[in-house]
């Protein structure tokens, strides 16, 4: 099954930020790959369980290496995405860089965006 990505806003934001600092120019070589992979239906990554959306419903917490900084993916980018498998979709919802172990994003923050751009 293939999907359709759609980003929200928080998403395509993040990216451009990260971009026009300059320090991460490879970011959307970074994503290119795993863009695709989740376009042919490979999800990727771990499923956020206490996330209960529903049966069809399920988000997945990614980590992707950054190669603007060589330390593989423990200090690389995080993508949150979340797909709804009976309607074909993948959201991007958000897209941070893991700079320390206090860099998380909790299920609060989860919800709020796909209660905000998706429902």
């Amino acid at each position: 099954m293939s999907y359709e990505l759609i980003p929200t806003p928080i998403y395509e934001k993040s990216i451009k930020n990260y971009y026009r600092k300059k320090k991460f120019t490879k970011i959307y070589d970074d994503l290119a790959p795993v863009l695709e992979l989740l376009e042919k239906g490979t999800l990727l990554g771990d499923k956020i369980a206490d996330l209960k959306l529903g049966t069809s419903h399920s988000v997945y917490k990614l980590r992707i290496s950054n190669s603007n900084i060589n330390k593989g993916k423990s200090s690389g980018y995080r993508l949150i995405y979340y797909v709804v498998s009976d309607e074909g979709i993948i959201y991007l919802l958000n897209l941070y860089f893991k700079k320390s172990d206090n860099d998380v994003i909790d299920e609060k923050e989860i919800r709020d965006i796909i209660e905000k751009y998706i429902n």
